[in-house]
């Protein structure tokens, strides 16, 4: 009896060692895919966030009608959490056949989520990818990506066009800047194998970051 016994207390601890090993096994496949996932190119912002925090918001802080200033959050425990503060730079003329898109986006609809559901192709056209060096000045900013010490953030300057029936526009250019938490330089790096060829600051550039920054002082 003794020794049925000792054979089956093994027999359970061998089940459940090799139960075990298969959960961290899977457990590290999800989360390879799920890192895998987070670094696809042709993700939306919006999408990327979903997968990084498992929800996504957006709110405007101020617009124009040449200017929107949003905030693309996730939110925990009922705090909201800057994940991309967004410079958008709206096209000079707003073609007729993305007006309806535009009076969303105007009362507050994400950018790419309402081009994509109304079936419009949206294609990036980088401009330029960088860091914006910490500084005392962006104490707001800091503070809605939840409080963080002064740090590097990363920037992504694109155009933002949409095409559908063979109609192509540029819709607007953009600027985005990360928290260090959801996006930094070396992930769009890895997002964007062409990120090398966009490191130079032109005058146009230069004129982006200026606005970039003289936003993040003002929120």
């Amino acid at each position: 009896m003794k020794t049925k016994h000792f054979i089956y207390i093994l027999f359970i601890f061998l089940f459940n060692v090799l139960i075990g090993c298969s959960g961290n096994n899977r457990h590290s496949k999800l989360s390879q895919i799920s890192h895998e996932s987070f670094l696809l190119s042709k993700l939306l912002n919006s999408e990327r966030i979903k997968i990084k925090f498992g929800n996504y918001n957006v709110k405007v802080l101020n617009q124009n009608s040449k200017l929107r200033i949003s905030n693309l959050y996730s939110l925990h425990d009922g705090k909201k959490i800057t994940r991309t503060l967004a410079i958008v730079k709206f096209t000079e003329t707003i073609d007729s056949t993305f007006i309806k898109e535009h009076l969303k986006i105007l009362s507050g609809q994400s950018i790419g989520e309402t081009f994509k559901k109304n079936q419009w192709r949206i294609e990036k056209k980088s401009l330029y990818f960088g860091e914006i060096l910490p500084q005392t000045d962006f104490t707001e900013t800091y503070k809605i990506m939840g409080n963080i010490n002064p740090s590097k953030l990363a920037i992504y300057i694109y155009e933002f066009n949409i095409t559908k029936d063979n109609n192509s526009h540029q819709y607007a250019i953009i600027s985005e800047i990360y928290h260090p938490e959801y996006l930094t330089f070396d992930n769009l790096r890895k997002i964007n194998k062409n990120a090398g060829k966009h490191l130079e600051k032109t005058n146009f550039i230069q004129q982006l970051l200026e606005l970039a920054e003289n936003k993040m002082k003002k929120l």
